[in-house]
Formats: C-alpha cells, structure tokens, sequence
C-alpha cells in the first residue's frame, strides 16, 4: 500500500548511523557519483519520495511551465544539469522545499504570488544551496524527534502525508547558520545568473506578509514569522553590500507562464476559506495589472465573507465593476442575484439570475436559481 511503503521511506531516511563521516558539500554534478553509504540510503529514499508524489496525483501537469522553472533553474545551477530537477506541485499553499536528491518542490500558490523571474530564482537558488551544501543530511543528524513535523507538515504544505520524511528537508527551516549561507550562497547564483537582485528581499516580504495577514504559527515556509524576517534582513544586507543596479527581472515571460494559476489561485483560497489571502493579494495598488478582470469577483466574494461593517457595500462594486469588464463572466451575476435577493430587491435579483443562467446555462446550482426566481414572481 501506498502509506506503508512512505512508512518505510520516512524510516530509512530518520534512522541512524553507526559512523556518521563529515559531510562535504558538492561542487558539482561529477560529485553526485561520488556519496557515502550513508548519502546514498538518503538519496534512494528521496527518489521513492518522488515516485510516490507522481503516483499520488500530487504534480501540476503543464509541460510549458515545467519547462520553463526548470530552465531558470539551470540558470541559476549550469553544473547540475539532470540532477537538480524542479517539480511543479499542485497546491495553493506558499511553499517550496528541497529533497536531499536534488529535487526541488515548488507549489503553484507560490508560483502564482510571485511578480517576476527574478523572485522565482531567489526561492529555487535557496533551496538550490540547501542541496549542494548537503543542509538535509545535517538537519537529519540532528532531529531528535519527527513527531512535531508529521503532525503539521500536511497542513502547511498542502500535501497530506510525507510528514516523518520530509524532516530531513527544508520545509520546516534549518539553523540560522545554514539558512545565512543559503541567503548568501543563492545571493551569488543570483547574481551570476544576471537576475535583479533587489528582488530577492520582496519575495520574503510577501511571504511574511502572508504568514502575518493569516496569524499563522506553526512551521511555515522558511520557518516562522522570525525566521521569515531573518530571511528579509539577509537579503537586504547582502543587496546593500554586494548588489550591482539593474539585472533581469523578467516580469512579462513570467506573466505569460504562471498568469493562468492567478485566477486559479484566488478560487482555491474562498474554497479554503481564506478570504484574507485574496484581500491581501487584491488591495494591493498593482494588483490588477497582474490579476484578471475577472479577479473583481473574488475580490466581492472575499469581502462578503470577512462580513466586517461596509463589506456589503464594497463587495456590490466589486461584482459590479467584474460585470462591466468582463460581461461573458458568469459568477458575479450570481452573486449579485443573491445580494438583491436577501435585500428584497426582487426585481433585480431576477435580472441578474437570469443573466446568470444564460451564460452558464449547465450551472450546477441551476435548479436552485430556477427555483429563486419563481419564488420571486
């Protein structure tokens, strides 16, 4: 069965050693063929890991797309060509980690709040350091107990199992040293590879910004609020002392690849009850540039849930303002049906139904629209 053979996983790469060498780190792929015992019971562990993530359905399948972070990463790491490779997984949670393989999980929530290439790169040529440096071997000689990580690694990656396994990887975070030599060592990648590094500060600063909107406290992504900061203030050190003007940012190749999981990205959320994620990705003053039209309706949709005094109002203009950019548009009909519906305002909650089903005339809450309309004849 699938659970007991990730049991299995998760159990060789926890266990122990009897004799634990020092672990140099790879200057190359050359040094990939060249692993302890040790590193080699680690790496075939990952490699099931990986098997069993596209056993479970769990990667978003786009070739272009996978194509295209794949790339970058090669910018940023042209020494590992086929054994750092970058996996695109199909998850609305902000996240990304390193296997001890040289695999790099990515989600496409986190794809998707990204601006740039630029801040991409920062995410992948971290977790990048956390591979060649051989950070997951070292976290694994020091964890004392994996109960804390398999009981919320579900949650805050949005992959639900691999919770023992994935303590040897750097989802949960690793000591500040390790994580300051990532900042740096992918800080040079970035460099090297042209990429504007002013940008590697702001990826964080999103990251942070999520982690406070939500109140979220447990291991999130680079770890907690602080560990979050520390990343910011690293950046920003390293920019200040290091950072050349200018560099590639690669704004419009990247809208064109990851534009389509935006929209998605903000229905997940109102599925997941996180209005506060949309609101805070919506009111920011560019939002629009990067979002859809159509993103007006799960604005409206974000304020009627967070339900605070002036929502209501605020929500309408949203729904209406979709309307007007997007006519062909079908949701916000809808929603504004139901609005005018609860307000008593029968006359244009019937318009706005009937608009609604002729644009989605196979609507799965048809026979509900129907039936509100004939309750308001």
């Amino acid at each position: 069965m699938l659970w007991r053979r990730l049991a299995v996983c998760a159990l060789l790469l926890l266990s122990g050693c009897e004799t634990a060498p020092p672990i140099r780190p790879l200057q190359g792929q050359v040094d990939t063929q060249q692993l302890t015992a040790e590193e080699q019971r680690v790496w075939y562990t990952a490699r099931e890991m990986d098997e069993q993530m596209e056993k479970a359905d769990y990667l978003y399948e786009d070739a272009a797309l996978q194509s295209y972070v794949q790339g970058v990463m090669q910018k940023l790491y042209p020494g590992y060509t086929g054994t750092i490779n970058v996996r695109v997984v199909n998850s609305p949670s902000l996240n990304a980690f390193a296997l001890p393989n040289g695999s790099i999980y990515i989600n496409t929530g986190l794809l998707a709040r990204l601006d740039n290439e630029a801040q991409m790169a920062t995410v992948l040529a971290h977790e990048g350091v956390h591979f060649t440096r051989k950070h997951s071997l070292q976290q694994r000689r020091n964890v004392k107990s994996s109960t804390a990580f398999s009981t919320t690694f579900g949650m805050v990656t949005g992959i639900p199992m691999f919770g023992d396994l994935m303590a040897a990887s750097s989802i949960y975070g690793y000591s500040r040293d390790l994580e300051r030599e990532a900042d740096a060592e992918g800080f040079q990648r970035l460099q090297a590879a042209g990429y504007d590094v002013s940008q590697a500060p702001v990826t964080f600063e999103y990251l942070l910004a999520e982690v406070d909107a939500l109140d979220i406290d447990e291991p999130y992504f680079f770890s907690t609020h602080p560990g979050l900061q520390e990343r910011i203030d690293s950046f920003k050190e390293l920019v200040k002392q290091h950072g050349a003007a200018g560099g590639y940012r690669g704004e419009d190749v990247y809208q064109a690849h990851i534009g389509p999981l935006r929209e998605r990205l903000l229905s997940d959320y109102l599925e997941l009850g996180q209005y506060q994620s949309v609101l805070l990705i919506l009111t920011r003053k560019d939002a629009f540039t990067r979002y859809p039209p159509s993103a007006w309706y799960y604005l409206g949709e974000a304020y009627r849930l967070r339900d605070d005094e002036g929502d209501a109002d605020l929500a309408v203009t949203a729904y209406q303002t979709a309307v007007a950019r997007v006519p062909a548009f079908a949701p916000p009909y809808r929603a504004l049906g139901l609005h005018y519906m609860k307000a008593g305002q029968t006359e244009q909650a019937a318009s706005y139904f009937s608009r609604y089903l002729d644009l989605a005339p196979e609507a799965p809450d048809r026979a509900y629209i129907e039936m509100y309309r004939s309750q308001m004849k």
